[in-house]
């Protein structure tokens, strides 16, 4: 099971930074102490949200993402496995963590992470309260041992995978701060109609028989900015969080488009491209000019539980 904190609640929240406690002695007869090192926070992550070298074309995406499994595993089976980040002790990873480390292209740790909540894991009989270790390594077991092909990636992320796969490396691959501020400094880029286009499409790949597989490919992007958010908190670094909004919802605009680029219509899904396009450098045409806008409803972001959770908050004060 790998357990993921609400987008609410991972916004809303700090992070404390933990560090390394030098011993202190008298001078005069205790030895030196080498200086204290930070400890590097949990939720950092380097290889998902950093820029890196392309994707080697030599290797394919099945065969990365099945290595990334094996090594994300092994690291959790070594260091033990937490439910969470606040969690962990004794060096114990998160499965997030492990995924992040594993990378070795910017984005796949979000793919895998996507693959490992929608595969089913091995029903052991283990209860997660009673059998608390016991669970977990059964889940790091499970990770290290997941093998993505082709028909796997087919059968949970529809028969379009790598051209989602594509999209993903297409707006992580120069890293998420870079991505953010092309956001920022790009023309307006969206349809104004985007949000119902991408409605039409889901509907399209529940009509196929492809909803948990358009449900999978669409959750690569929020965990993709989730982390990534969190992460560059953490960092300290300076991030637009209305583009960085503003990307994500062009990144799922993206990958409805192609997800459902065999089964929708291409005067649906080419518009829903073409913002994402802008970003990395396209120009919009004049006759798109004047019909592109920067303009998006936050809650396009929110995952239904969210939305949920939302509701319950703040009810509606005109009754039923």
């Amino acid at each position: 099971m790998i357990f993921r904190r609400s987008r609410l609640v991972s916004l809303a929240c700090g992070v404390v930074v933990l560090a390394a406690v030098g011993a202190c002695g008298d001078g005069d007869s205790a030895d030196e102490q080498p200086p204290a090192e930070a400890v590097a926070d949990p939720y950092l992550r380097g290889n998902t949200c950093a820029p890196d070298s392309p994707a080697d074309e030599n290797v394919d995406p099945a065969s990365r993402l099945t290595e990334l499994s094996r090594t994300a595993g092994e690291l959790l089976l070594v260091n033990g496995i937490a439910p969470g980040p606040d969690l962990a002790v004794d060096g114990q990873l998160t499965s997030s963590q492990a995924a992040d480390r594993a990378s070795t292209v910017p984005g796949d740790a979000s793919i895998a992470e996507a693959l490992w909540i929608a595969a089913p894991s091995p029903d052991t009989g283990l209860d997660p309260i009673r059998d608390t270790a016991e669970y977990y390594a059964a889940d790091a077991l499970h990770i290290s041992t997941f093998e993505v092909n082709e028909q796997s990636l087919n059968r949970m992320l529809g028969p379009s995978w790598s051209s989602v796969i594509e999209v993903v490396e297409e707006f992580a691959g120069d890293g998420y701060a870079h991505y953010v501020e092309s956001v920022r400094d790009a023309p307006p880029m969206r349809v104004s109609d985007a949000a119902a286009v991408r409605a039409q499409l889901r509907a399209a790949a529940v009509d196929a028989g492809l909803e948990s597989q358009w449900e999978t490919a669409q959750s690569i992007v929020p965990i993709y900015f989730q982390s990534c958010t969190t992460s560059s908190d953490v960092a300290g670094q300076d991030i637009d969080l209305s583009s960085s909004i503003l990307g994500e919802v062009l990144a799922a605009d993206a990958v409805g488009a192609a997800f459902t680029e065999t089964i929708g219509p291409s005067e649906l899904t080419e518009p829903l491209t073409r913002g994402l396009q802008i970003v990395l450098g396209a120009e919009p045409t004049s006759a798109e000019t004047s019909e592109l806008t920067k303009e998006y409803d936050p809650n396009e972001i929110l995952s239904p539980e969210d939305v949920e959770l939302m509701e319950a908050e703040e009810p509606s004060l005109d009754g039923p």
